[in-house]
């Protein structure tokens, strides 16, 4: 009779055709498959996390709290999973924590389905202008038609304010549903982390298994590209595709359908978990694979005795006593936590992730300030070279382990020096942007308020740059260049009183360093809306003229912001990231080694449960918090909404990307430090199970003198 832990299927259904499949291979192909959605989906929530919050309006904090729901999962239940669960059908666990992380994907689509595509964006399109008319008019093409309100001005010139409405504006309940999403994937994220790569490595011979980790890890790896892409069909598609934008894809105003991805990615997690939830409690073995961190020792001493023939299986079900009880989880904890090793490799991780989570919160807005492309072309550029480079990185640094097997001084030396290539990269990363563009300025500081737009009731306009191309000066939106027509056909702005001639004059040279402290907080607490419509640090000097030729008094603009010839500092930057994570991702095989080894086999998914925990509660959850603040810091122009503040509209170029990467690279520093502790107390761990292959040959010759000694003297 065949044993259910070994054998394939479900309950009461193991097909014999099904049992080919109970191979490592197998495991690890379907296992690999599941990280690559997965990816997908963590990629895709990064692509499109701008467009989430311009939707409903959140600032960056605000970004940073919502996605905690994860890691306070995490928290609250890695420990009793990874205890619990580790030593039960692992299998069955994953494919149920897949479904949870389906299900995530689901609620994350919620927010959609119950509230639209909203009033901004509704107000863009077609049918609202089969809807509302409005008093001004656009060119289009060669005839002039009334447009709806918001469309139709895309924040020109207006004689009058219009009023505000505020019983439309959603948020809290939106956030709620996203923070629920990510909540509930966390537990699936702990299932699959800490039961699928002990898994391998207990179904796989220890000199293989940095080899079968970078495979795992590659297959994930794959899934952010794939998310880039789907993020980039996804937000070029409009956010209702039933409705008809007035607007192209490239208008500042332009809400992508975020949404999309989360219906095919939670389908797709349903259906790998059903296929993975097929496989046995526990892989037929080979000789060299008999010592099984989950397999009961009473089983390892019954099969040790059939070393001389073929392998025979115990057929009997582990004993009760050797399942894990709950009274026993505090008494493991201790003895992880009393484990230098392990601590030590967990707090290098801890900083490593924390000095990472800037650029892997907010790459996309990074991208948009840095080098003035919109996220979904920057990341389409960006995203696939860096994936490809980190899995080469990986697979070589996998392929070197396991067949080179150098020792672990040699291993855990070489994250040291990839934490100095690290924070070379995040240092040179300072020096790679595209200049701000030149504008409508004094002292080198927005133009907000000036006698061209004085008239013009500009204080509720949002970002929408426009670019004067004869003078390369970038105006804040429409509305503050005076314009008062659009031509839809050709995209332009006309009639803009403030790319006058006599105001081209104005200075665009940067404030001194005196002059820098006072002008940002100026333009930091000067609200859109309030009464004080001229920040005061602005005095304009230069006034139209009575004698201004009528022929000069019209100009036209372009959408957009005037773009300095720079391509070299955004491929200079995508290849350094090329290399930098290249080099980096040569060294996770060798951390995840750490935690396998430095252990007992008992405690092996107990301490994957534990690193997710601390990398939760001090990485995943503060980083996107602190660096979402102090972005937030950045911000010289928010959106204002019925009086309270939403996301940002501009940003203090310099000042965030000195921020950003100062901070990245303190935190990577500290990290090293733990690399060098980890280093000079590992470097005399076993990393290839050898002492294991030794205690194993010693038992087949002991085996095999006490056969001889049996056979009858003829």
């Amino acid at each position: 009779m065949r044993d259910k832990n070994y054998a394939c299927g479900v309950r009461f259904w193991h097909p014999e055709w099904l049992q080919k499949y109970a191979t490592t291979k197998w495991f690890l192909g379907i296992y690999g498959l599941l990280g690559t959605v997965q990816a997908m989906s963590y990629m895709y929530f990064i692509v499109t996390l701008t467009t989430i919050e311009r939707r409903f309006h959140m600032p960056s904090q605000t970004t940073g709290i919502v996605l905690s729901g994860n890691e306070i999962s995490q928290i609250l239940l890695s420990l009793i999973l990874s205890y619990v669960g580790g030593q039960r059908n692992r299998p069955l666990w994953i494919a149920w924590g897949m479904v949870f992380c389906g299900l995530s994907c689901f609620i994350l689509a919620l927010p959609h389905l119950l509230y639209g595509l909203g009033d901004d964006a509704f107000h863009l399109t077609k049918e609202y202008f089969d809807i509302v008319g409005t008093k001004a008019h656009v060119i289009l093409g060669n005839s002039t038609a009334i447009i709806p309100k918001k469309a139709e001005d895309r924040g020109l010139c207006k004689a009058t304010v219009d009023e505000e409405e505020c019983e439309n504006i959603v948020k809290i309940v939106p956030l709620l549903l996203i923070f629920l999403s990510q909540f509930i994937l966390g537990i699936g994220n702990t299932l699959y982390y800490s039961l699928g790569q002990t898994y391998l490595d207990d179904n796989t011979k220890k000199k293989n298994t940095p080899l079968m980790l970078a495979y795992a890890m590659a297959l994930r790896m794959i899934g952010p590209i794939f998310g880039f892409f789907l993020g980039y069909v996804a937000l070029n598609m409009f956010i209702d595709p039933s409705k008809t934008p007035l607007i192209d894809r490239n208008d500042p105003r332009w809400l992508g359908a975020w949404w999309f991805g989360w219906i095919l990615l939670g389908t797709a997690m349903l259906m790998f978990s059903g296929l993975i939830a097929l496989f046995p409690k526990r892989l037929p073995k080979d000789k060299a694979m008999l010592y099984d961190s989950h397999q009961p020792r009473t089983l390892l001493a019954e099969e040790s005795k059939n070393l001389n023939g073929d392998l025979e299986i115990d057929t009997r079900s582990p004993p009760k006593d050797d399942l894990p009880k709950l009274k026993d989880l505090p008494k493991a904890l201790g003895r992880l936590l009393k484990n230098r090793l392990i601590i030590f490799n967990n707090f290098a991780a801890i900083f490593y992730i924390l000095g990472a989570s800037g650029y892997m919160t907010f790459m996309a807005r990074y991208m948009e300030v840095q080098f003035h492309r919109s996220s979904q072309s920057a990341t389409i550029v960006v995203g696939p070279l860096t994936i490809g480079a980190m899995l080469t990185g990986l697979l070589l640094s996998g392929w070197v382990i396991s067949k080179k097997r150098p020792s672990a001084s040699k291993v855990l030396f070489w994250n040291v020096i990839v934490a100095c290539v690290y924070m070379c990269g995040q240092f040179s990363y300072m020096f790679f942007y595209c200049g701000d563009t030149r504008t409508m300025m004094q002292n080198g500081v927005f133009n907000l308020t000036s006698t061209c737009n004085r008239d013009c009731h500009c204080d509720k306009a949002t970002y929408s740059p426009v670019c004067h191309e004869p003078t390369g000066r970038t105006f804040f939106s429409p509305c503050h260049a005076g314009c008062q027509s659009w031509n839809k056909a050709e995209n332009t702005y006309s009639d803009c009183t403030c790319a006058l001639p006599e105001y081209s004059n104005l200075p665009t040279t940067p404030p001194s360093f005196a002059q820098i402290g006072t002008i940002h907080q100026e333009i930091k607490t000067f609200a859109p809306g309030s009464k004080q419509t001229t920040p005061k640090f602005f005095n304009p000097s230069v006034k139209p003229t009575s004698s201004t030729p009528a022929s000069s008094f019209f100009d036209t603009l372009t959408a957009g912001a005037c773009l300095e010839g720079c391509t070299w500092a955004f491929y200079g930057f995508t290849m350094l990231s090329l290399l930098v994570h290249w080099v980096g991702s040569s060294g996770r095989i060798g951390n995840v080694l750490v935690n396998y080894r430095a252990v007992s086999p008992e405690d092996k998914s107990f301490a994957q449960g534990l690193t997710l925990m601390m990398l939760s509660l001090f990485a995943m959850i503060p980083g996107p918090i602190i660096f979402g603040r102090v972005i937030d810091t950045t911000c010289l122009v928010w959106n204002y909404q019925c009086g309270k503040r939403g996301d940002c509209q501009l940003y203090d170029q310099e000042v965030f990307r000195y921020s950003m990467n100062g901070l990245s690279l303190v935190l990577t520093g500290l990290g090293a430090i733990f690399d060098v502790l980890v280093w000079f107390h590992g470097r005399n761990l076993d990393l290839y199970g050898e002492a294991d292959e030794a205690r194993l040959k010693e038992m087949e010759e002991k085996n095999n003198s006490d056969n001889t000694r049996k056979l009858p003297i003829s």
